[in-house]
């Protein structure tokens, strides 16, 4: 298996795992004269088979991620390059509340009474720089995405 399945895997689990914990509360505590559409028990027991399936890929991935080189130049590893990646898309994230604080576009005056602001931030670059981080983290991403397809997991 690649390690792109892999990470499907994974978030199918995930998903699971979420459905799982919905129904064990649906039938955790019911009216007197019903009875309950899930046997909490057996919905117990799934949930520790799947909690140990994504225990056991969590395991597998983040073991692939450490040892596989993302980067030959540097050495980078695919653990660290997701980390980057990570920081990347905190950097754009910054930018756009930037942006959209700078712009202001929910400040409406209705009075002449009400406060007036002015722009202290140059758009045009924050704006050229949101650009460029967001043009990195997709040219890592792309990157990413494709090891992932091509790195099989341990």
């Amino acid at each position: 298996m690649v390690l792109a399945e892999a990470l499907l895997r994974k978030a199918v689990l995930k998903q699971e795992l979420e459905a799982i914990e919905q129904r064990m509360s649906e039938s955790a505590r019911i009216p007197y004269d019903e009875e309950p559409v899930d046997d909490c028990l057996v919905l117990l027991g799934s949930y520790r088979e799947k909690e140990d399936n994504l225990l056991e890929m969590s395991l597998r991935i983040l073991a692939t991620n450490s040892s596989t080189t993302f980067n030959e130049d540097s050495g980078e590893t695919i653990s660290q390059a997701i980390i980057r990646r990570d920081s990347l898309k905190r950097v754009v994230s910054m930018y756009k509340k930037l942006l959209a604080a700078a712009v202001g576009g929910d400040r409406r005056l209705f009075s002449s009474r009400d406060v007036k602001y002015k722009r202290v931030v140059d758009t045009d670059m924050v704006r050229s720089k949101m650009d460029d981080a967001a043009m990195q983290y997709r040219a890592l991403d792309t990157k990413l995405q494709q090891l992932n397809w091509n790195t099989e997991l341990m």
